[in-house]
């Protein structure tokens, strides 16, 4: 249905909505104004609910929506205040549930000797009333696992590495977790492996790939994941790479894997793997990156089956100064819709990136230079603005984080904001582990 507009002075209130007609996803949309639209008011924050369904009767059913200053990075009211986590986290996932919650998982923080420790302890952020649940800790601590939502609303935690008295020992077990149920299923057959990446399929079946095993070594084997059946399996294609990015593409069938390094060189190859007969089979379309690079972030942009590969570094290792990369660069399976390179970026490895829903892509954080050359957690964001018919996009600057930070996380919400939650500060010898949650809801494009 077209969208439905209606203009009330504060005093006047919800008086004179238009009713909703019978359907299901139907949004409800509110923006505070300086003045009337009309009257060249400015919009100051917007609200928007998650989808819901109006019956037959016409009957609307009771929605909550969460109204957020635009343009500004603000905490969320949690219980009787302002605060953050339960736990303090880095190298943390956060998942997106199909009721709109976010999942918060696992992670390592530095204690008070500076030594890590990894995190069990799992919480779920309501965004729409502003609310932080701890939910049942995981079955063993973990960090820079995956964690990737099923059909169903479950998730899939694969992985990740746990500090041990003898040093860090990369796991390999798994679980679903039903977050409404309160259920956790182990899942056997992955390998031991931290740092990897995975993703799912339109059917829900989850494609995990490389990362870092036993002595160090990078993983070769690729595996997956069958939500409908429960089982593991093996996928023929090796896989061996760290810092590459994972990603659904066009109509969810197929999965591109991209960029990333196999330990000791850069590898510029980009995969798509699809589901056939009882595997995910490799298509290599001949695509390479034109800047090989490792510890990007991907991004859908600019429509369909279109990913923006941003930021990152050129050293097949750990990320210098002198590496950093201050550039994008569009992919495609679709050899008309490569454009080649993407927008610039502050020069920045490991950034967060996600797709708003009106085609946007925020950036935010990542390792950076310091004001000293060194490399530090950085503060600076972007916002992306695709260009018309695939042309060049827009790029604006956000305002500074108040506290620089990387291996943090980035949800888009279905308010239209974004979360970020947690992460690693450091500059020189300074390091500090975040227990912060911040929301950013950008202006809105009309």
């Amino acid at each position: 249905m077209p969208p439905r507009e209606h203009f009330t002075p504060v005093e006047v209130g919800a008086s004179g909505v238009p009713a909703l007609p019978p359907g299901k996803g139907r949004v409800v949309e509110v923006r505070g104004y300086t003045a009337m639209p009309r009257q060249g008011g400015r919009v100051v924050a917007v609200g928007r609910s998650h989808p819901f369904e109006v019956p037959g009767s016409g009957e609307v059913p009771t929605v909550a929506i969460a109204l957020r200053r635009v343009g500004e990075f603000v905490r969320p009211r949690l219980g009787q205040g302002c605060g953050g986590l339960g736990e303090a986290r880095a190298g943390h996932t956060a998942t997106l549930l199909e009721d709109g919650r976010v999942l918060l998982a696992g992670g390592v923080r530095l204690g008070a000797d500076g030594k890590p420790a990894t995190v069990s302890t799992v919480e779920v952020f309501e965004p729409a009333t502003g609310s932080l649940e701890r939910v049942p800790a995981l079955d063993s601590a973990r960090a820079f696992h995956t964690a990737t939502r099923l059909p169903g609303g479950k998730v899939l935690l694969v992985g990740g590495e746990e500090e041990t008295p003898e040093g860090t020992r990369p796991l390999a077990s798994a679980r679903v977790l039903d977050v409404t149920a309160g259920t956790t299923t182990p899942v056997e057959g992955f390998q031991a492996r931290g740092h990897h990446a995975a993703a799912a399929d339109a059917s829900g079946r989850v494609l995990v790939v490389g990362g870092v095993g036993v002595n160090g070594e990078v993983v070769s084997e690729a595996e997956g994941y069958d939500a409908a059946t429960g089982r593991s399996f093996q996928v023929g294609t090796p896989v061996r790479r760290v810092g590459m990015g994972v990603l659904p593409v066009g109509d969810g069938r197929r999965i591109a894997v991209v960029g990333g390094s196999d330990g000791t060189t850069l590898v510029p190859e980009v995969l798509y793997f699809s589901y056939q007969g009882d595997t995910f089979v490799a298509e290599d379309t001949g695509e390479r990156l034109r800047e090989p690079r490792r510890d990007a972030a991907l991004v859908p942009f600019g429509g369909p089956g279109r990913l923006l590969y941003v930021g990152g570094h050129s050293s097949a290792g750990a990320a210098r100064t002198d590496t950093l990369l201050a550039s994008s660069q569009i992919v495609s399976p679709d050899a008309a819709s490569r454009q080649g390179q993407g927008p610039q970026i502050f020069a920045r490895s490991g950034p967060c990136a996600v797709a708003l829903q009106d085609g946007r892509v925020l950036t935010l954080g990542g390792w950076g230079n310091s004001r000293l050359g060194e490399l530090a957690s950085d503060a600076r964001g972007e916002l992306f603005v695709p260009g018309p018919e695939g042309g060049a996009a827009g790029l604006l600057g956000l305002p500074g984080l108040e506290r620089s930070r990387h291996q943090h996380t980035c949800t888009a919400l279905d308010d239209g904001s974004v979360l970020i939650a947690g992460g690693l500060e450091e500059e020189g010898t300074r390091r500090t582990t975040l227990d912060d949650l911040l929301l950013y809801m950008p202006v809105p494009l009309d």
